[in-house]
């Protein structure tokens, strides 16, 4: 038997909160989503000023993100070079982040309604909030 490792609410909020946080100082008005290893969300925040659509993208990046274990930008980069066409579950804009926990995927980030370079620093605020958190508990992210 194989046991998954997942991420639980504290690192979500860990995650979430980091990603605010870099939000705010690159005064970026975004969603934030993170999920689980199963793409199922465990926190969403949508700041001021964020628009309704980025709900919804923010999530589709993170389940993504999750789905593959690699970050959305790689995908972008990929469609952009004609290497992949996305399919209807795959959003392949920059701004979701995977979350490795012992090179299994944990869970993810997903950032929508800046660019996807913005997008994607926010996301990695938050990855390594989690990623520094583990290490401080002795685990490895």
């Amino acid at each position: 038997m194989r046991l998954k490792p997942t991420l639980e609410f504290a690192d979500a909020d860990i995650a979430a909160e980091a990603c605010r946080r870099k939000a705010l100082e690159l005064g970026a008005p975004v969603t934030i989503a993170v999920v689980d290893e199963a793409g199922q969300l465990l926190s969403l925040q949508r700041l001021d000023g964020a628009r309704g659509y980025s709900v919804d993208l923010a999530h589709r990046k993170a389940r993504t993100a999750a789905a593959i274990g690699l970050p959305t930008s790689v995908l972008e980069q990929r469609v952009r070079e004609g290497l992949m066409s996305p399919g209807p579950d795959v959003l392949a804009l920059g701004g979701g982040l995977p979350i490795l926990h012992e090179g299994q995927c944990a869970g993810a980030i997903g950032v929508s309604g800046s660019t996807s370079d913005v997008d994607d620093q926010v996301a990695a605020a938050g990855l390594a909030a989690v990623q520094a958190a583990a290490r401080a508990s002795g685990a490895t992210a």
